[in-house]
């Protein structure tokens, strides 16, 4: 009788016992939320401010698709369809396209401009992380006068 008393038989668990782990369980709930708050802030937050990165080099690209360049490195100076000289450049952060002085994105640390094999390519850094841009086919100024008068001369000859 009294080895009787003894033996106890537990079909399930004390109340304690369920607090204890619920409450272990909110904690580690909680903290991964957080975390997933965070790193989506932070993700969001860095793609958004260089969006507009990626809204200037397309704009250079139509700026400058067909042109003929004249002269590529901190400069992109080019002949635009009027005949005229233009120029993107960085200026004071910015990068601009003169003449005139339409700004096509703020907040720049760098931008120079490179001819690689047959393709002007433009290269910015903001914040320490370089970006590099397919502008357009390089077309020098002289090579376009050159095909300019074979196509008229083909078509006199017509």
């Amino acid at each position: 009788m009294f080895s009787r008393l003894h033996q106890h038989h537990r079909n399930g668990f004390t109340l304690v016992e369920v607090l204890l782990s619920l409450s272990i369980t909110l904690i580690i709930l909680l903290s991964l939320t957080s975390l997933f708050q965070l790193i989506r802030y932070a993700y969001t937050h860095h793609t958004q401010n260089n969006e507009d990165i990626y809204i200037a080099a397309k704009q250079c690209s139509q700026y400058t698709l067909g042109c003929a360049y004249l002269e590529a490195g901190d400069t992109f100076r080019y002949m635009n369809f009027e005949e005229e000289e233009t120029s993107l450049q960085l200026d004071q952060k910015r990068l601009v396209k003169k003449p005139g002085f339409e700004i096509l994105l703020f907040d720049i640390d760098d931008v120079s401009f490179s001819v690689e094999n047959d393709f002007v390519y433009i290269h910015m850094t903001r914040d320490r992380q370089n970006y590099t841009f397919l502008l357009t086919y390089a077309n020098m100024h002289q090579e376009a006068e050159e095909t300019d008068e074979n196509i008229s001369e083909i078509t006199s000859e017509s």
